[in-house]
């Protein structure tokens, strides 16, 4: 371990501010990308040990421990150190509280009782057999852009050329009317099939709702809760699928919506496509969700048509989450417009990573351990609410150079003057968070699995979303946290496979069963 590293004399002095660490001693697993690949293509994963001096965890401690004085180990600095681990450590324990925790709301759920997990019947109950052939369209709307998709199911798990086109979704279109939103999801259909289908073609359309509907039917849902930003009036308890239908009607566009799935769903059904083991889809990106296939005779709510099994959503971004938050979560939760909601999700998603972060480096605590010129800059660049995007807590940790230069440039970029030992302190502060929310997301990977009573059946994971594709290490992170929370046997029976922009080629999927 690092203490090695250090002096006899330098040992007792280390031990305080390794203890807060809350350092996991078990091996990081690493996800292989092969070649340039399209995008939807899921790669193989090659999982192999990564040696223990590589972890990012252990690299960034012996970077932010080299400046601490050790003839004074009760600095400022090593307090804000001390304050930064201590409030983000996930030892075992806790993981494992976490995953009883999480089982009992599932099964709470699935009984129809009062529960923090929806555990939604999502009426997909055929299984995907990778025979599925057809042109199909897509639909996709997520936390920042709605995607229009046309492509060819082939057979035998293979996509064909797929058309798609991408739109930015105003703010003011986020939160005006039902029908502003409606109606611009429509015109941007509109305008796909004139530019790319030379038209207004005719066929079966999967709409990927990537937000809280209880569902009705395989091609009809009511909207619950609106999150990642959105707030449409007029929408809650409405049927989604009727809202679009009826702007789609009043423009003249003939396509017909067959199938309404969540963005896990469509994850999940497009790498099944390809690998039929697969047992979840989950979202790990702008906001967090997960699925799974349950036995339909263990839905205990269920009364509609009998069926052997049915594909699942959780809403497990929702799992309440009071006994395990920190302060700076509570803080962070408190100044949302939904608090003490999303609670799971606003620990571990891309939207609130970087508030946690901002919220953790003005602490008074973590504060007082920069330089004056720092800490005056820090708490000018980063005084409003969403001051700091979690995108920039990712370039941040991807700096692996001596000094942190790029660190330096993009704080510098915000008129926050740093010095080598305040660049450290501000990686520790990103390292601990991502972590964190890593090792949280393999616990419900794992307590998911556990709900769904797999044994030590191996299995694929499939995920989408940017931060388990972008953010640095994050899969590997979540790799040693099932091998702690699951034991090396089973974690390596699981296969997180990144299944990038899945959820629309599963919509598709879906309406062909349909």
């Amino acid at each position: 371990m690092w203490r090695r590293l250090l002096s006899q004399r330098h040992v007792a002095a280390a031990a305080g501010v390794a203890a807060a660490a809350g350092a996991c001693a078990l091996p990081s697993y690493c996800l292989q990308r092969q070649g340039s690949l399209p995008s939807d293509v899921l790669v193989s994963v090659d999982i192999t040990e990564r040696p223990e001096d590589k972890w990012i965890e252990v690299e960034q401690r012996k970077r932010a421990d080299g400046f601490i004085d050790w003839q004074s180990p009760s600095s400022d600095y090593v307090r804000a150190l001390r304050s930064l681990r201590s409030s983000f450590k996930l030892p075992v324990d806790t993981m494992l509280a976490l995953r009883e925790h999480f089982m009992s709301e599932a099964a709470k759920g699935l009984a129809g009782e009062p529960s923090s997990l929806k555990m939604l019947p999502t009426f997909v109950t055929k299984r995907v057999t990778g025979a599925e052939r057809g042109d199909f369209f897509a639909l996709d709307l997520g936390g920042t852009n709605f995607r229009v998709l046309r492509l060819r199911l082939e057979g035998d798990g293979a996509v064909g050329p797929v058309t798609s086109m991408k739109f930015s979704i105003p703010d003011e279109v986020k939160t005006g009317t039902g029908d502003a939103l409606f109606g611009f999801l429509a015109d941007s259909v509109a305008r796909f099939c004139a530019t790319e289908c030379g038209g207004n073609p005719r066929g079966a359309l999967g709409f990927t709702f990537s937000f809280p509907v209880e569902q009705t039917a395989l091609n009809a849902g009511k909207l619950l809760v609106w999150n990642k930003g959105f707030g449409a009036s007029g929408c809650l308890g409405e049927d989604v699928v009727a809202l679009l239908q009826r702007q789609f009607e009043s423009r003249g566009i003939e396509l017909r919506v067959e199938a309404l799935a969540n963005d896990t769903v469509g994850t999940m059904e497009a790498a099944a496509y390809r690998r039929p083991d697969t047992a979840m889809g989950v979202i790990l990106g702008t906001g967090t969700n997960a699925c799974y296939v349950e036995k339909t005779a263990n839905v205990a709510k269920w009364r509609g048509a009998p069926s052997d099994e049915m594909v699942l959503n959780t809403e497990w971004g929702n799992l309440q989450m009071a006994r395990f938050m920190n302060g700076h979560d509570r803080a962070v939760d408190a100044a949302t417009t939904n608090p003490g909601l999303q609670t799971f999700e606003k620990m571990i998603s891309g939207m609130y990573l970087g508030e946690i972060c901002r919220v953790a480096l003005l602490d008074p605590t973590v504060a007082r351990g920069f330089s004056p010129e720092a800490r005056a800059g820090l708490a000018a660049a980063l005084g409003a609410r969403g001051s700091l995007e979690s995108a920039t807590l990712a370039a941040i940790e991807a700096d692996t150079s001596p000094t942190l230069a790029e660190a330096e440039a993009l704080l510098g970029g915000m008129g926050v003057r740093t010095t080598p030992r305040d660049r450290a302190l501000v990686r520790e502060a990103c390292v601990c968070v991502s972590t964190r929310a890593a090792r949280l997301s393999a616990t419900a990977v794992g307590a998911l699995l556990d709900h769904a009573r797999m044994g030590d059946a191996a299995c694929t994971v499939a995920v989408d979303g940017t931060v388990f594709e972008k953010y640095p290490w994050f899969n590997e992170r979540m790799e040693a946290g099932l091998v702690e929370l699951m034991g090396p046997h089973r974690a390596d029976g699981i296969k997180l496979v990144l299944a990038k922009d899945g959820s629309g080629i599963g919509a598709a999927i879906i309406a062909c069963l349909a």
